[in-house]
């Protein structure tokens, strides 16, 4: 096979690629492996508390960090850089306020929900655009797409709920938790067989 043969395969290969590009498989492992974590705490509690609020914020704290990380070691391709550094720069605030407040308590509730709320919501809204930004100039799949909407759709319940988290919701966050976690998991493994192909080709 030619050097030319090899990259038109290693091309195509990489246009029919459900995954979000640049994404290390156990990136996502990791992050499904919290979700699932986190849903099925949720699932087993009866009323929502601060703990609640700090797991949630130490998340997109992970995920947001993990971000820039990935944003640093290598080229983050033009077209979605400033999607993803606000997406980052969001989470990493917001995230640090939460995580910060749990030691030296200087929000009254339900000043962290709000904070939180509008975090989520925010970080969920710019990964929407980034996909579809991404999806148009650099062929992604619609697997970019899983965490973005889990991170609107947990604003949107949180910010329509009231800011209480009663639970009824507090069931439901848990529950998408762990079906995101699940298919993150499964994406992750998808990610690693593609890999591998694309490796040997």
């Amino acid at each position: 096979m030619t050097e030319q043969t090899k990259k038109m395969a290693v091309d195509a290969m990489n246009k029919a690629a459900p995954w979000r590009k640049g994404v290390a498989w156990w990136v996502i492992m990791l992050q499904g492996l919290v979700a699932l974590a986190i849903g099925i705490y949720l699932v087993s509690m009866n009323t929502a508390g601060p703990l609640t609020i700090q797991l949630f914020a130490i998340y997109l704290l992970i995920v947001s960090i993990e971000r820039i990380m990935d944003g640093f070691r290598k080229n983050t391709n033009p077209a979605v850089v400033a999607q993803r550094m606000l997406r980052a720069g969001i989470g990493l605030t917001v995230g640090t306020i939460i995580v910060a407040d749990m030691w030296k308590s200087f929000m009254a509730p339900p000043s962290p929900t709000v904070v939180l709320s509008i975090g989520w919501l925010l970080t969920g809204i710019f990964g929407l655009w980034e996909w579809a930004v991404g999806r148009k100039q650099l062929g992604w799949g619609f697997g970019g797409l899983i965490a973005p909407l889990i991170f609107t759709i947990f604003g949107v319940l949180m910010l329509a709920s009231g800011l209480a988290l009663g639970p009824i919701v507090l069931q439901w966050f848990g529950i998408l938790a762990v079906t995101a976690g699940i298919a993150l998991l499964v994406y992750a493994f998808v990610v690693y067989q593609k890999s591998k192909t694309s490796a040997e080709a």
